[in-house]
């Protein structure tokens, strides 16, 4: 594959299955995107093995496959896979950190677990390994290295993959996966068997609010850290506006993350990215 295909192969993985990120991406400078659609293609990969695979020993597999690519882009050798490929040129291009990456996979292997996060701490955890280090990394290849911005990169992808989590309620369930602290769920008197009781259903509202009040206390600690920091790394930032755009629906759906109204059209995304809310 040349480099323009394999360019045009990147960008349309991460648009088939991050079309947040993709869009954000957009906005970056010109010469960051390919670096960009690389990063967030390796993400995808990684983030679609538990949907994937017929069982948690294949994706250990998958994982583990990664975990060596990894090794060889670090020690020079070039893995025969398109997007490892892709990330042999930009993690030096960009001096980014192998351990990065490898921190991302590490969190992602709780997907092969279908059992919920113990605690709200591990939730957290969680978002931070994920969006979190993700986004301090779309940071770095558009040129951001100051601590600061990349602290405040940090807590955009943390916020953003939270809700995420949260708008991903229904489908986890239809997946046989729960994301939802065990601790959360019992102090509102639930077990995982009864959580989606029909007859509970205001409890189970009860308890995505709780988890949507604590995602915009994340989202407002991301906007503090955005606040003074340069325009050349306002691209990094765009993902909070589709934070906070999620946030608002799901207080107008009544905290129900099946509502309609969490189904939001790609036209309110770019409006969102524009004007930054």
């Amino acid at each position: 594959m040349s480099e323009a295909g394999q360019n045009i192969y990147l960008s349309d993985e991460v648009k088939r299955y991050d079309y947040d990120r993709w869009l954000t991406a957009l906005f970056a400078p010109p010469a960051a995107r390919e670096g960009i659609f690389s990063l967030l293609a390796f993400h995808a990969e990684i983030a679609r093995i538990r949907e994937t695979v017929s069982e948690p020993m294949l994706g250990d597999i998958r994982l583990q496959w990664w975990r060596d690519a990894l090794n060889s882009i670090a020690g020079g050798t070039l893995p025969a896979h398109p997007v490892a490929e892709a990330l042999a040129r930009i993690i030096p291009a960009h001096d980014l950190d192998i351990g990065d990456f490898q921190k991302i996979i590490d969190a992602r292997a709780h997907d092969l677990d279908p059992l919920p996060f113990q605690s709200i701490s591990e939730l957290l955890d969680y978002s931070d390994q994920t969006g979190g280090i993700l986004n301090s990394l779309f940071l770095r290849i558009t040129g951001g290295t100051e601590e600061g911005g990349l602290a405040a990169a940090r807590q955009v992808g943390k916020a953003y993959a939270l809700v995420g989590i949260i708008r991903a309620v229904p489908y986890h369930v239809a997946q046989d996966v729960l994301r939802i602290p065990a601790a959360v769920i019992a102090a509102h008197g639930l077990t995982t068997d009864t959580l989606f009781s029909s007859d509970n259903r205001d409890v189970f509202f009860g308890i995505i609010q709780e988890l949507t009040e604590l995602a915009e206390r994340e989202q407002a600690a991301a906007c503090r850290l955005m606040q003074g920091r340069p325009n050349t790394e306002k691209a990094a930032y765009r993902l909070a506006a589709l934070t906070t755009l999620y946030l608002k629906r799901l207080r107008s759906a009544g905290f129900d993350p099946a509502h309609e109204k969490m189904n939001i059209g790609g036209l309110r995304k770019i409006l969102a990215l524009f004007i930054g809310r």
